[in-house]
């Protein structure tokens, strides 16, 4: 990969990290000491939060973090550091554990899906049924549903489809009408058409990052999981012209089994090293979409692959210059999902509301409901239907 060396990401790890670590945990503090009018309350909520962190940190090995010029991500779903979106989610995370007086609490993720449009038949596609029909959601609706987040707060919002490139022009509309101080943008894509210029439009638009769908380090099987030939190249390139642009990217696997060997989860690590990637995402397949009435759901020996394929690339210093690996289904498996309104849900491409891109089912419309009447919606559905929502 052709990539300028000032373009390419760091990884930050040891004592850098240790140290970015406190930095963080001082700016909770200050925020904490003056949205609570009792100091009692500030540490109290700050205490909590500290075990809450723990755990995440032990269940996911958080051990490193990305710069990326002057920006600094700890994960990928996480704002970056120093800004208003980042000081949002330390407020939602100390409302969590004591509530903040006059404190409305937003969500850390929102996904929201504004096409039906794509051209590929991917095996794992959770928005198979709707895939390809008529559109719902205007660019006007786009905007009115992220703005309704937005008033409480949404500190980082994934666009995603369908293939949200298919509507690009509207995607630099939507952009430029959200509010960019208060959410972090991420664009979810295959990488279809996305060449250096709409790459640099999107970036002078507001755009933070880009998560490129990439199911196998070997062109060839990708393209077949992907049900169409060269998508492989299209992702390649997309990953030269993301990061060409100033964009910060993600490489998003769906493990399916037989992918789940540490030959294969190896060479993919190598691959997102070489193209100078410095973020991976690891989601475990569920039977629903195209999947739907299939046993896809990863066993007992392909989860402790990729356990131990997490533990060893996050904490083993041999592997420091690796990219961040964001396994959410471990920290799932060990304390429960974050899901249903909790810290994120999924907007589909009608505008209605779900727990999670995984757990289907419709609990009110985001565009002509209240997203208060929703999250309550959602509460009573019970939230996802594999680990106890929290």
């Amino acid at each position: 990969m052709n990539t300028l060396p000032d373009q390419i990401p760091r990884i930050i790890t040891g004592w850098r990290y240790r140290l970015l670590e406190l930095k963080m945990l001082r700016g909770m503090a200050r925020v904490a000491f003056k949205v609570y009018p009792q100091r009692r309350m500030a540490w109290t909520a700050l205490r909590r939060h500290i075990k809450t962190h723990l755990g995440y940190q032990r269940a996911c090995h958080l051990t490193k973090a990305v710069q990326a010029g002057q920006q600094v991500f700890l994960q990928m779903t996480f704002p970056r550091l120093g800004t208003p979106a980042i000081r949002i989610l330390a407020m939602n995370e100390l409302h969590r554990q004591v509530a903040i007086p006059g404190w409305q609490p937003g969500l850390n993720v929102l996904l929201l899906a504004i096409t039906k449009k794509c051209s590929l038949q991917c095996a794992h596609c959770f928005e198979w049924e709707a895939l390809n029909g008529r559109e719902q959601l205007s660019r006007e609706d786009v905007v009115q549903i992220i703005q309704k987040f937005q008033i409480n707060g949404a500190a980082t919002i994934e666009l995603s489809g369908g293939e949200p490139l298919n509507r690009f022009d509207d995607l630099v509309y939507i952009l430029q009408e959200s509010d960019l101080e208060v959410s972090d943008f991420w664009l979810l894509t295959s990488g279809y058409r996305f060449t250096p210029q709409r790459a640099q439009a999107l970036a002078a638009a507001g755009l933070v990052g880009v998560g490129l769908s990439l199911d196998h380090w070997d062109a060839d099987e990708h393209d077949r999981f992907r049900g169409l030939a060269g998508s492989f190249d299209w992702a390649r390139q997309a990953a030269q012209n993301a990061q060409a642009a100033g964009l910060v990217v993600c490489l998003t696997l769906t493990a399916v089994r037989e992918f789940c060997t540490a030959e294969n989860l190896w060479a993919y690590a190598r691959l997102a090293r070489d193209w100078g990637v410095p973020f991976i995402r690891v989601l475990e397949p569920r039977a629903v979409g195209h999947f739907a009435g299939q046993s896809v759901e990863l066993g007992p020996s392909e989860i402790a692959v990729l356990e131990a394929f997490v533990q060893k690339i996050q904490r083993d210093p041999a592997y420091a210059d690796y990219p961040v690996v964001d396994y959410y289904a471990a920290y799932q498996r060990q304390i429960g999902c974050s899901g249903a309104g909790k810290r994120f849900l999924y907007v589909d491409t009608d505008g209605d509301l779900h727990a999670c891109p995984f757990c289907r089912k419709k609990c009110g419309s985001a565009l002509l409901e209240s997203i208060e009447s929703g999250l309550l919606n959602l509460a009573k559905a019970s939230g996802c239907h594999a680990y106890p929502t929290i």
